[in-house]
């Protein structure tokens, strides 16, 4: 017999994150459900989240929720700080967001949730994972990319010759 799906409200994007906010704000810490696939593996889609704290500083391989000021966010991991606006990317993801202003992140991600338990984002296995994906970004970019293109090129029909 399966388990009763709990209830759950769905709000608004702009409500839900207005009350993160809000909570941030008064608690100083705020729980957001996992939507999406770009921090797949670490993250699921509505099985994981993470626990958010105000932005103080933002380091490499921080998790932030970050606010694209059009009505949408990401969860996403920070590849690189620069003095005037930060990298991003989702671990699952082949593009990265440049020089992003530092105002608009929420909430910078202290403890992940996954399966139902609370792993801090100090735990040693996590800052390993953390290293490896964003040491690696780069290069599986670029490595998708040729692999791509290699696909495009020997995918052609032959008799159809090759594009100029």
């Amino acid at each position: 017999m399966s388990k009763p799906i709990p209830s759950v409200r769905v709000l608004p994007t702009e409500q839900y994150f207005s009350l993160v906010r809000q909570q941030l704000a008064e608690t100083g810490q705020a729980f957001v459900r996992v939507t999406g696939v770009s921090m797949q593996p670490l993250l699921r889609h509505l099985r994981d989240g993470v626990v958010l704290e105000p932005p103080q500083r933002l380091r490499r391989g921080d998790i932030v929720l970050f606010d694209r000021l059009n009505g949408r966010y990401a969860l996403h991991r920070v590849i690189r700080v620069g003095k005037n606006g930060f990298t991003m990317a989702g671990d699952n993801q082949w593009h990265v967001e440049k020089d992003l202003p530092f105002g608009q992140v929420v909430g910078v991600a202290v403890a992940l949730e996954r399966k139902g338990r609370r792993i801090p984002c100090e735990n040693f296995f996590l800052k390993m994972y953390s290293r490896a994906v964003t040491a690696l970004t780069f290069p599986r970019i670029y490595l998708r990319k040729a692999a791509g293109k290699l696909f495009r090129l020997f995918r052609r029909q032959p008799g159809k010759g090759a594009r100029a």
